[in-house]
């Protein structure tokens, strides 16, 4: 085989990287204490989901079209910095894939793969490189190739931006380019630029991109510094993971207070937060504009009575008696309003009395629409399906009853319980409902057949004025008198966990909508939050958050459709 001897020109360019600090003179050994730090900064660097270099073998069509796709990511993320670093690396990168790939392929179809990539990456600084590039016949020895072998005796240094690691990292992992991982994996070493350096040096101006990359040994004293910046950098981002894995701080409690609220029982705010209404002992409720939002009726025509004595007399004002108004009554119960729900579109608006009935008010008008009779003792709650026309009521004559808004009747009667029902709560799926009551149990039925599926009841829980279940209909909450919330599973009809911290009877429960908190309203005023994403929430090891709001009562709690926390109170 002939030798390639090196030429005048090759002569030059070796002093010229040489003098350029592309090629170190220093010896490519270390100490034992010197390797031993080289292997934790090569630990440090290792790019995820890499393979080693012995695990991969190299596929030309595949390498071929990883490399086109890794070209073409290049290529598309614009003229920014970070695509001109990357972009800098994109040959160096296709040079070693093919010293790679020689040893295992035929010559000429190496060539030919190294001929069609390189078409459009090729400059006028690597003529000279890959004219020797093309000579190798033998990986094992580049003697003959004084350019490349000193190009396969070192690591290409390789500066990015941190955003160009970050979109390198996420889409070499993402795409599985498992030929350009192992390459940048053996053969470069990325460093990122902090910005201190970025501060402090800047690119002279007459830095080409388009050259040969820096090739750099490492020294003694630059990997003692790199063990220094990686301390450092380890110390940061335990302290970031650290962030990261605490849990989702809670979110803020939005209270609607009401004052001079004498008599006042019950109350609920709208999905949409625009209103609220609250139920009395007067046998009133009131609908509250919150924000600013306002109440205008649209009253019917013969809500107005005029009678013309002369033609010269002005017509009546109508609009006057129909202005806007920040409060509204409804008036027809009989007895104290004990609950109210709305619908989950807002238009209308439930109320449930001790006078034994159940009313729907139309909000556009202010009107009751209907009066459903059924119960024959006071009716103690009321809630609302997710899905259909579907409400369930809970009352004094321990029964809880299932209506379809489109009849005044119900369509089905749930008895079993012992005492009065005091709370009922619609699972997700709308098909059953829950019910809680004095007699210390939880009940699950059936919508479709009225028949019970399974009775929930442990040793220390009280009664139960309390009830809402999980958003993927995976656990039922109750709560009540024994200041505890019980974490029960529908499909073991087990308790999970009892949530503590209350010292007052829990009137009001609901869960966000990713079901990763459980929050909880007590009569003294007091909000409990549970972040249930930790196992430590059951155990009592983390205490829950905890809102202390000032008011006398807490009427009622909900998260709203933008997850966050809702409550209505009295001050």
């Amino acid at each position: 085989m002939e030798v390639y001897e090196a030429d005048e020109l090759t002569t030059k360019l070796l002093n010229y990287f040489e003098r350029r600090n592309y090629l170190s003179s220093e010896p490519q050994g270390f100490k034992e204490d010197e390797a031993e730090v080289a292997r934790i900064i090569e630990r440090a660097t290792v790019l995820p989901y890499s393979a080693s270099a012995e695990s991969v073998v190299l596929d030309l069509p595949t390498a071929e079209r990883q490399f086109t796709k890794f070209v073409s990511w290049v290529s598309e993320l614009g003229p920014d910095a970070s695509a001109v670093d990357l972009k800098s690396c994109l040959m160096p990168l296709l040079c070693h894939i093919y010293l790679n790939c020689l040893p295992v392929h035929p010559k000429t179809a190496c060539v030919k793969f190294l001929r069609v990539l390189s078409v459009n990456l090729v400059t006028d600084q690597w003529v000279q490189f890959m004219e020797q590039l093309l000579a190798v016949d033998n990986v094992q020895n580049l003697s003959a190739q004084p350019l490349i072998k000193s190009y396969r005796e070192v690591r290409l240094e390789l500066n990015l931006l941190p955003k160009a690691v970050v979109l390198l990292r996420k889409f070499l992992a993402s795409n599985d380019l498992y030929v350009i991982i192992q390459v940048m994996r053996q053969w470069f070493r990325i460093t990122v630029l902090t910005d201190d350096v970025l501060n402090c040096e800047e690119e002279p101006k007459d830095v080409d991109h388009d050259k040969p990359p820096r090739l750099e040994a490492f020294s003694s004293n630059d990997v003692k510094e790199e063990v220094i910046e990686d301390q450092a950098m380890a110390d940061l981002l335990r302290d970031i993971n650290g962030i990261r894995t605490q849990p989702t701080p809670p979110p803020p409690l939005l209270l609607y207070t009401a004052h001079r609220t004498e008599g006042i029982v019950c109350g609920s705010v709208s999905e949409d937060w625009k209103l609220a209404a609250t139920g009395d002992m007067r046998s009133e409720l009131k609908v509250w504009g919150l924000g600013e939002t306002k109440l205008t009726p649209q009253l019917h025509d013969k809500f107005f009575s005029s009678i013309p004595i002369n033609t010269h007399t002005e017509p009546i004002d109508n609009s006057a008696a129909a202005k806007d108004k920040q409060m509204w009554w409804l008036r027809g119960h009989s007895a104290t309003v004990q609950d109210v729900a709305f619908l989950n579109d807002s238009d209308y608006l439930l109320s449930v009395s001790y006078d034994c009935t159940m009313r729907l008010w139309k909000l556009a008008d202010f009107s009751c629409s209907v009066v459903y009779r059924g119960h024959s003792s006071p009716i103690w709650g009321v809630a609302v399906s997710p899905i259909a026309n579907m409400v369930a009521t809970a009352s004094s004559d321990k029964t809880a009853r299932v209506w379809n808004l489109d009849r005044t009747f119900p369509v089905r009667i749930l008895g079993g319980h012992l005492q009065d029902v005091t709370c009922v709560a619609f699972h997700p799926n709308g098909s059953y409902v829950a019910s809680g009551s004095p007699d210390k149990t939880v009940r699950l039925w059936s919508v479709t057949d009225g028949n019970m599926m399974r009775v929930f009841g442990g040793s220390g829980q009280g009664p139960v004025d309390a009830l809402a279940f999980s958003p993927n209909g995976q656990f039922v909450a109750s709560a009540g008198d024994d200041q505890f919330v019980w974490l029960w599973d529908l499909a073991s009809g087990s308790v999970v966990c009892k949530l503590s911290g209350h010292t007052s009877r829990i009137i009001s429960m609901a869960w966000n909508y990713d079901g990763s908190a459980l929050s909880a309203a007590a009569h003294d005023g007091v909000v409990y939050l549970w972040n249930l994403d930790t196992p430590e929430a059951c155990d009592g090891t983390i205490e829950p958050k905890k809102y202390i709001t000032k008011c006398s009562i807490l009427l009622s709690l909900r998260y709203s459709t933008k997850n966050a926390l809702v409550g209505v109170g009295l001050s």
